[in-house]
């Protein structure tokens, strides 16, 4: 199995600590847990990230913005939140969402789903840029 870098943006910590623990337990390196948008942004800097988990509720801010930054960076992502994918943003239509609490076996499916998009989304840049 591939070992990924993958960004966790949760506030509540003992969540953030359960998945964190669910994807070393896998063989993946975390990046963070952040429990705010700040210090996902400050994560992520200098990093070369192959997926992130975002809650949406984060102390009294959104996670849209950044989720918004994933996709300009290509980083796919997942929503792990207690709202249902009918509350999401239009502009988020397709992306995973997880419901909490969540498993392990479904956690790790979604990053393995995630990581499957990645190669994709390289793939297609590199037959765009002329490179196969």
């Amino acid at each position: 199995m591939t070992q990924l870098r993958i960004l966790i943006v949760e506030d509540e910590w003992l969540i953030a600590e359960d998945h964190a623990a669910m994807l070393r337990a896998a063989g993946h390196l975390v990046v963070g847990p952040a429990a705010s948008v700040k210090a996902a942004i400050d994560c992520m800097e200098g990093e070369e990230l192959d997926a992130a988990l975002l809650d949406v509720q984060l102390s009294g801010e959104v996670s849209y913005g950044l989720a918004d930054t994933l996709r300009e960076k290509v980083v796919p992502f997942a929503f792990v939140t207690g709202y249902s994918p009918s509350e999401m943003p239009a502009r988020f239509a397709g992306v995973q969402v997880l419901q909490k609490p969540v498993v392990p076996a479904v956690l790790i499916a979604a990053i393995m789903t995630l990581f499957d998009q990645q190669s994709a989304g390289k793939e297609e840049a590199g037959q765009m840029d002329g490179n196969s």
